[in-house]
């Protein structure tokens, strides 16, 4: 038989030894996991705020002007858009714009009701052809879509509301949601579209004088208001 040494291993110290508590390590590691996530979180925030005024220059070339170049608006209108879309898109690309502008921008141009007024214009040429309106209805409808311009460009006119005003007379074009006037129009449906732009210009309290300001003038007065600082 071999003889005990005395010093025998305890087995409590072993098991104490093995051990190790994790739970520093581990927070260790969280610390780290959360530094680079914050990293990586501001980076990516950095390169969206430094590419903001590309994407939107590139929108504006590249799907608002070629809308508006299709659009019923007149020819005067468009020429007159475009060039003021042409020269904003050119502040983008040179970064001169800041983000709170984009922003507002993007707000205003987004659906907006402006650069669907070739519809209305179309529908008010329909009106005043008729021989069924007289011409007193032939003035009061004219007169009604002076007024509406007036509440677009004052930011009043939502576009659910212009569609509610041209839903029997009207389709929307699923992709580019541009308004396309029906081909056959009755006298009945243009007193109804009349009744509902009034009921609007109402329901906004806009005033019963006539309007002054082309399409192009109030397109050009909503960018001016988003580009202020305010």
């Amino acid at each position: 038989m071999t003889e005990s040494t005395g010093h025998e291993p305890d087995p409590t110290s072993a098991a104490k030894q093995k051990d190790v508590p994790l739970g520093p390590a581990c927070m260790v590691v969280f610390i780290f996991f959360l530094v680079a996530l914050c990293v990586l979180v501001a980076f990516m925030s950095f390169m969206l705020t430094g590419k903001q005024g590309g994407r939107a220059a590139y929108a504006v070339r590249e799907q608002l002007i070629p809308w508006v170049d299709q659009s019923s608006l007149s020819q005067p209108d468009q020429v007159a858009i475009i060039d003021e879309l042409t020269s904003l898109a050119s502040q983008m690309e040179r970064d001169e714009l800041t983000s709170r502008q984009l922003t507002r921008l993007g707000a205003r141009l987004q659906d907006s009701t402006i650069l669907q007024w070739g519809v209305v214009e179309e529908i008010n040429r329909a009106a005043q052809r008729t021989k069924g309106l007289t011409e007193q209805e032939k003035s009061d409808f004219a007169l009604a879509c002076d007024r509406w311009l007036r509440a677009a460009g004052e930011g009043k006119l939502s576009m659910i509301e212009m569609e509610f005003a041209f839903q029997s007379i009207a389709t929307k074009e699923p992709r580019s949601g541009r308004l396309t006037l029906k081909e056959s129009i009755s006298d009945e449906q243009l007193r109804e579209f009349y009744r509902r732009v009034l009921s609007i210009c109402e329901k906004y309290k806009v005033p019963s004088e006539p309007f002054d300001k082309s399409v192009s003038q109030v397109f050009k007065a909503m960018i001016e208001d988003g580009l202020a600082e305010k």
